[in-house]
């Protein structure tokens, strides 16, 4: 032990002396080891780290799929669910379904607008967790008019002040009473963001209590998530190969208009809750272990040179008795002592990175709150502290305990030397350097075009000075049809009376952010079967829709002022639409209805083409869609608290100045009509399309911000080793210059070795960014 502490002091001693040498190893240390503990911190929250449920390797999601009208698995319509609940599962112990809805939360402070969750009464079973305070809902609880509310720990925090006695009272929701009979643990978070469903994290929860419209919803509606738990023994498969059995027999119970073929979907609930973030995850682990490397390299240059500095002391320490052991021992705590200090700079400025990753990451990030330090991290970063210093120490200590003691002591000498065999190593690892930076240049590249290109995707409308916000009127205020139609559309008139404002609407969704799905027979189908109907993507429109987004017209005409609930049913359709089931065909004058041919909902009347709009993400196919009046809704859909979406409108207005400056008069509209009614999600629609594109940006800045950090670490090791070679050949470049050699041809001699250098990181670069980047385009 002793020895050990004496090579500690005289390590310390040594760094001392070498401020400069010491300051750039341990930067160069920090910047590799903060970046990769600051990835490894997300990566341990979001991938690592258990869920926060009993046994949530056994959770799984049920999904429904329509595969003849609707490709990939989508959500369970309330009868599917209330079917598949009454059942006896052999592989699942209960299904509970979930879905999100906006409710106005008022009597505290300012009314606002919150996102609430719609659950079975045996959800929080399935999850093992129990309200912290209060109880949990129960089976009784789920039927129509029992108002009951299970809080957030955040929210109980933030609007009633810890009250330790809520439970009992009532809170104000979509301005009903609702009594609090439970608050959740701080560490529950529920609904996750997953790349299915559209759920978002609640801040309350309410009973499910489908009413009898919605559990004849037949063909309509699949927007429930299903969550199950497998009983013990049970695998995926076997769980699959039952809900496969089950859809046959949903299929069965279904109206003899509505008689559709059903599929279905298990999955891990991880897998829900992760989605498209685990590769990436890993393939930004990946990058920054390549930035580790480099600069590890580096540091193991800066330690070969002094080593050939020190060829002189180790001898001297050889001759008095050192055995090489102990020299490579004295090397490597050096390195330890280098690595523990850069590790502890890499932690702080982990810490900071994680945060700053916080900030920036899209909304679509899971698990997100749960992003800090915690001992699985700190583990991580004092093993990958002690593991770099054996990476870049090992070689140098090595080389330096191979000098040669007669050499070494050799009087005469003008200055230290490398040997062939030093300057071999220190090539390979500046090369290998460059390799590493051109593998994450490369994938920075394919990223950055693939953005680029993504930008350049024609999103079907013209966002550039339109202004969109969100309100929904609650069922206590607005009983009847007429009271929601009437409100939207005195609202649009006031807000087309702004100066200033060209065009105003309103829609049941935004372009790039479409919800809704709607089961359609066309009166004339090409191809497929006779009889199972289409589902499209569908929004509802109030107003000038089409001119306020600027969607261009293609056939036909846009919606009027006449097409109201009392006149001729139209509905106007896209490209992609009219392309699938009329090819080659005028699909005016064309009819299509909701639901099966046998289903007795009114057929409409194609009156208009319009141009394809995005109805997810940029990056997403588009898929057939229609739009329909809003006036034409039927009165009792309207008036159906829990369909809620026909409720809840998104004012979209165009302006012919900046749109932010109409923000407060139009507001002020709003409050005219309502002084209680909450508005949210104001923002122009450039920011809504900004939004859109925001994981691929995060995702290109970050592998770039990386690839820069690895150019730069790699020049400068190719300048240390330069800057070292010049020294050392400082005699021969004067005797070279004494004969007649001029500056250019000495300048030309150090730049073709350091160009040689490069060039054959870059070519050993090349084919491993072609395995790079194959991998990054898969993704």
């Amino acid at each position: 032990m002793e020895t050990i502490w004496q090579d500690v002091r005289y390590g310390l001693r040594s760094l001392y002396k070498s401020p400069g040498f010491a300051a750039i190893a341990v930067a160069a240390l920090a910047l590799g080891i903060g970046c990769s503990v600051a990835i490894f911190t997300v990566v341990n929250a979001v991938l690592l780290r258990p869920l926060p449920y009993s046994d949530p390797d056994r959770l799984v999601m049920i999904f429904e799929g329509i595969p003849r009208a609707f490709s990939g698995p989508i959500g369970f319509s309330p009868p599917d669910f209330a079917y598949l609940q009454q059942q006896t599962l052999s592989s699942v112990f209960e299904v509970a379904a979930f879905s999100n809805k906006q409710y106005e939360l008022s009597g505290v402070a300012e009314p606002e607008r919150l996102t609430g969750a719609r659950v079975s009464p045996s959800l929080f079973s399935i999850l093992g967790v129990r309200p912290a305070l209060g109880r949990a809902f129960t089976r009784e609880d789920d039927q129509p008019g029992r108002n009951l509310v299970i809080l957030s720990n955040g929210l109980w925090r933030r609007k009633f002040g810890s009250n330790p006695s809520i439970i009992g009272e009532s809170v104000t929701l979509d301005r009903q009473s609702y009594t609090v009979v439970g608050v959740m643990p701080a560490s529950f978070n529920f609904p996750h963001r997953g790349p299915i469903s559209n759920n978002q994290p609640a801040e309350f929860w309410v009973p499910i209590a489908f009413t009898p419209s919605e559990l004849q919803a037949w063909l309509s509606m699949y927007n429930h998530s299903v969550l199950a738990r497998l009983k013990p023994g049970v695998t995926l498969e076997q769980a699959r190969g039952e809900m496969k059995a089950m859809m046959r027999r949903i299929e069965e119970v279904y109206p003899a208009d509505a008689k559709l073929e059903l599929a279905s979907t298990v999955e891990p609930f991880r897998k829900e809750v992760v989605g498209r973030t685990e590769s990436f995850l890993f393939v930004l682990l990946a990058a920054v272990g390549m930035v580790l490397l480099i600069g590890c390299a580096d540091v193991a240059n800066l330690l070969l040179g002094r080593a050939c500095e020190r060829q002189r002391e180790m001898a001297i320490r050889i001759a008095l008795g050192a055995g090489r052991l102990r020299i490579i021992r004295q090397l490597l705590t050096e390195s330890v002592l280098l690595a523990l200090c850069g590790g502890a700079l890499g932690i702080l400025f982990s810490a900071a990175g994680a945060n700053l990753l916080v900030q920036l990451s899209p909304a679509s990030m899971p698990r997100v709150h749960e992003i800090r330090l915690d001992e699985t991290v700190l583990a991580f970063a004092v093993l990958l502290s002690m593991s770099t210093a054996v990476l870049f120490g090992l070689v140098p200590a090595l080389e330096a305990s191979r000098s040669e003691i007669g050499d070494a002591l050799k009087e005469g000498g003008r200055t230290a030397t490398q040997s062939r065999r030093q300057r071999r190593v220190l090539s390979i690892l500046v090369s290998a350097q460059f390799a590493m930076a051109v593998v994450l240049l490369a994938g920075a590249g394919l990223l950055l075009r693939s953005f680029i290109t993504l930008l350049a995707t024609e999103p079907g409308f013209r966002p550039e000075q339109v202004l969109s916000m969100s309100m929904s009127l609650p069922a206590s205020s607005y009983s009847r049809a007429e009271q929601i139609r009437s409100f939207y559309q005195r609202l649009l008139e006031n807000v087309e009376a702004i100066p200033g404002v060209k065009a105003a609407s309103a829609a049941t969704d935004l372009p790039l952010a479409v919800r809704e799905r709607r089961s359609i027979t066309p009166e004339v189908q090409s191809g497929g079967t006779e009889g199972i109907p289409r589902v499209t993507a569908h929004v509802w429109a109030l107003g000038e829709y089409f001119e306020a987004l600027r969607i261009p017209l293609k056939k036909g005409r846009y919606f009027t002022r006449r097409d109201g609930q009392s006149g001729e049913r139209v509905v106007i359709i896209n490209e992609t639409m009219a392309a699938h089931f009329w090819p080659g065909q005028d699909p005016l004058g064309h009819r299509m209805k909701w639901g099966g041919n046998a289903s007795n909902t009114p057929w409409m009347t194609i009156v208009g083409v319009v141009g394809n709009v995005k109805q997810g993400p940029l990056r997403t196919e588009t898929v057939p869609q229609t739009y329909e009046p809003y006036l034409q809704v039927g009165g009792a859909l309207i008036e159906d608290n829990n369909v809620g979406m026909l409720r809840s409108l998104t004012l979209i207005v165009r302006a012919e100045m900046e749109p932010a400056a109409l923000i407060q008069t139009v507001r002020q509209q709003v409050r005219a009509l309502d002084p209680a009614l909450p508005v949210v999600n104001v923002q122009t629609l450039e920011q809504h399309v900004s939004k859109s594109v925001a994981p691929e940006r995060f995702n290109t800045y970050l592998l770039g911000a990386f690839a820069v950090f690895a150019l730069i670490l790699a020049a400068i090791g190719i300048y240390g080793v330069m800057a070292r070679s010049v020294a050392q050949r400082t005699h021969e470049i004067g005797v070279r210059m004494a004969l007649g050699a001029r500056r250019s041809d000495v300048l030309k001699l150090v730049a073709r070795q350091g160009m040689t250098l490069a060039a054959c990181g870059i070519a050993i670069g090349i084919g491993g960014a072609l395995a790079f980047t194959r991998l990054l385009a898969a993704l």
